[in-house]
């Protein structure tokens, strides 16, 4: 009786509480707060629309096409329809040069091409270079346009209406030439007015072709004499034969020998636009030797025929003065 109670009392007990379990159950995730919307189920989501690409450029803003020039030079429309500077492809406009790909509008000082500087006589060229243009440009106080050139002295320095200081008789003129005028700026010292000319008292007459002694060894004589017009003005040409008879070498140089004359001063000049033989070498002469050769005389000052000139010769110890008659 006691055996079949304990088993009842073990039977309830078993039924009552279950068997433990080997997992424990999964917890449910609570619902998210808010209203939810609803799929249908008979509806499928729809797939984004890919953003669409712009449009291909083909003209700048001022209506350019792409790759051409704009009206307004040197612009030209790339790519991207942008106005960008190509001068190599599109020119310069009027009133610029150009340099590189860019157009220069202005001279170095700043003056607009096709102007005047605030410095006359100078003009800015269509090379984008200043040049003298006094014709155009006038000149600064106190000059004077010549040609297109702007002076106040003679190519000496001589201001104009005055005397030389460096080489007496000159006088710079109204036409800025240097001319003798000893009236007004008397002679050189070794020299005295006489009848309104400058005349050496110690000059000797010498001819052409006659040997002349200009030291106790040296000698010279003059071959051949002539007015000669070149580009660059006017010249007296001689043919001059230097001989050294003396036991010593002496030094020749172009600055001892300067040419002299009633209205001319001469000094010794390579000229231009003229044909020009040998000429004279200057140097050593050595004892014993001869040398023969053109000399050129740049002369200024004075007009008319060949006459009464006079070849000074210089050395820093001594002056030596040759009249010669030049004239044939």
């Amino acid at each position: 009786m006691r055996l079949a109670f304990a088993l009842l009392l073990a039977g309830i007990l078993f039924f009552g509480f279950g068997c433990p379990s080997e997992e424990a159950p999964a917890e449910e995730t609570p619902p998210a707060e808010g209203p939810q919307e609803e799929t249908p189920l008979d509806e499928e989501p729809e797939e984004e629309t890919p953003p669409e690409e712009p449009g291909e450029i083909t003209e700048c803003a001022d209506g350019t096409p792409v790759g051409k020039c704009s009206i307004t030079k040197p612009k030209v429309c790339d790519i991207y329809g942008n106005l960008i500077d190509d001068a190599t492809t599109c020119g310069c406009p009027e009133n610029s040069v150009q340099l590189g790909s860019e157009c220069i509008y202005n001279c170095e000082d700043g003056t607009l091409i096709g102007s005047c500087s605030v410095e006359p006589p100078y003009y800015c060229n269509s090379q984008a270079l200043l040049e003298e243009k006094a014709s155009l440009c006038g000149c600064p106080p106190g000059y004077d346009a010549h040609g297109e050139k702007c002076r106040n002295a003679c190519d000496d320095g001589t201001s104009k209406y005055s005397c030389s200081a460096a080489t007496p008789p000159y006088y710079c003129n109204e036409k800025y030439e240097l001319v003798v005028n000893p009236l007004v700026c008397g002679c050189h010292p070794w020299e005295f007015l006489l009848e309104g000319k400058c005349f050496d008292p110690s000059a000797r007459q010498y001819s052409k072709g006659e040997t002349i002694r200009v030291t106790e060894g040296l000698s010279m004589k003059i071959e051949r004499a002539s007015w000669e017009k070149c580009e660059d003005g006017s010249y007296v040409k001689l043919q001059l034969t230097f001989a050294n008879a003396g036991k010593e070498d002496v030094k020749l140089e172009n600055y001892n020998f300067k040419l002299f004359a009633d209205d001319v001063r001469g000094s010794i000049s390579r000229p231009s636009g003229c044909s020009i033989g040998h000429l004279f070498d200057w140097g050593t002469l050595k004892a014993g030797e001869t040398e023969s050769g053109q000399v050129w005389f740049k002369v200024t000052g004075g007009v008319g025929n060949l006459h009464s000139e006079y070849l000074h010769y210089y050395t820093p110890s001594m002056l030596k003065t040759f009249y010669i008659d030049l004239e044939d």
